[in-house]
């Protein structure tokens, strides 16, 4: 189906990578768009294009979970076919489910999360809709079930960057990459969707879900942050002046090293971790015992689900261990559930909360650390100017998730579980992300008893 066959759709009005998406004819294609950038109707388009041009080829549509095919991915394909005036059925038999557009061909409906659903098909073509969100194995899993023939045998995924996938595409035969940048689609967005996205994400996300872009990510993690005795992030506070203001605790449990970061709301844009607890060889108990000797009124505490996991050296649950924490708030404890528990996108928080390159700094630290710190291996000021991506090989970054080298990991990482539930939790900053704010899953859950 060429573009001009496309029924009651102006292709006048389609963005450049949209029109740039239906003219591929490359065995395997990935459009790589920023939030916003129209790349969900480029799916749409392109699965009717490969069903128009393999009519009597059954075809796959993935997402990354049930709940997103069904409320973003299906939703607009539903809308291209009605506005195209092809009627459609959805049919489950023998508990298959797939899409049936009048002639008995199956375009079978699937999540990636859950591969054995579709590891036994076989169909000519394919579609994967925020394929970034897939693991590997599901990805070739999709390309291996690709073996009927038929006219047009495409995969074509659309995903926000991700940087192996970005390299998946890159250079060889075959394939074709897509970028499509935000900006294309700006005049089908809210007035100022562009603008907030960039006070939203670091400088470097803001290639990746703005432009579109593959980050290439290496060296310091967190290479604007300034540890130095003149860093403008570190300010002389006084917490104890303030009981009144919300305090967060954010914890990675363990008992080789655990890591205890004490924080202050000073306003919706401002926010000062203002002590810590850097403890080695010590069981979750006593750990618990440290945090209340500091008779601190705590409202709200942030930890890893991994903590539902049996502190095996003791025998002791860690969550039964962290309600003994005592707090002024019900309910306290919470803990973060996907996708706010990706490490790249818990890590872009901190970097973005922490400021520069043009966005504003919105968390501190109080210079009682830096003291704390001196004689101490570890600590959340020396672990931030610590924290490093792996080595690239051959040019290539390896991945994007930070090396856990067993020092510096463990407050960055409770770090950044308490600065993503304070983005979850603070409806000013949850806003000013399209995606944390379209999303109606408050992205947290309190932890179990």
């Amino acid at each position: 189906m060429a573009m001009s066959q496309l029924p009651s759709i102006d292709c006048r009005k389609l963005t450049i990578a949209q029109r740039r998406s239906l003219r591929s004819r490359a065995t395997q294609l990935l459009v790589s768009g920023g939030f916003g950038s129209g790349k969900t109707m480029a799916h749409a388009l392109k699965t009717l294009q490969l069903k128009q041009e393999n009519p009597d080829t059954p075809g796959l549509i993935l997402a990354p979970t049930w709940s997103v095919l069904w409320s973003t991915t299906m939703r607009r394909f539903f809308w291209l076919l009605k506005r195209c005036g092809i009627p459609w059925q959805v049919r489950d038999r023998q508990g298959e489910c797939y899409l049936d557009l009048g002639d008995g061909v199956p375009i079978f409906m699937r999540s990636a999360k859950n591969v054995e659903t579709f590891d036994g098909l076989d169909v000519g073509w394919i579609t994967s809709d925020e394929t970034r969100h897939y693991r590997k194995e599901a990805y070739h899993v999709a390309l291996g079930r690709r073996r009927v023939k038929c006219p047009f045998p495409q995969a074509a995924f659309f995903t926000t960057p991700n940087m192996w996938l970005i390299d998946e595409f890159t250079d060889k035969p075959g394939r074709q990459l897509i970028i499509a940048p935000t900006q294309e689609n700006a005049k089908n967005l809210a007035p100022g969707y562009i603008d907030n996205l960039r006070i939203s994400y670091s400088s470097r996300m803001q290639k990746a879900y703005i432009d579109g872009q593959g980050v290439v990510l290496e060296g310091s993690v967190f290479e604007q942050f300034d540890g130095g005795p003149s860093s403008p992030w570190i300010v002389n506070y006084d917490a104890a002046k303030f009981p009144q203001r919300k305090t967060y605790v954010a914890i990675d449990p363990g008992y080789r090293r655990s890591a205890v970061l004490f924080v202050h709301r000073v306003s919706d844009t401002e926010w000062i971790v203002f002590d810590e607890l850097m403890l080695d060889d010590t069981t979750d108990m006593t750990m618990v015992e440290h945090i209340n000797a500091k008779q601190l009124p705590i409202d709200e505490i942030w930890v890893d689900p991994a903590a539902d996991n049996t502190q095996s050296l003791v025998g002791f649950d860690t969550i039964q261990a962290l309600r003994s924490i005592k707090t002024r708030a019900r309910d306290p404890l919470r803990m973060l559930v996907d996708p706010w528990r990706s490490i790249s996108y818990g890590v872009d928080k901190v970097r973005t909360m922490l400021g520069g390159e043009g966005l504003p700094t919105r968390l501190f630290f109080a210079k009682q650390l830096v003291d704390y710190e001196r004689n101490r291996q570890r600590g959340i000021i020396k672990d931030l100017a610590a924290y490093k991506y792996p080595e690239c090989k051959d040019g290539r970054p390896v991945t994007d998730i930070p090396v856990k080298d067993g020092i510096s990991d463990h407050s960055c990482d409770g770090l950044r579980y308490g600065v993503v539930g304070i983005w979850l939790t603070t409806p000013s900053l949850r806003a000013k992300d399209p995606v944390m704010a379209r999303n109606a899953h408050p992205g947290w859950r309190i932890a179990a008893a």
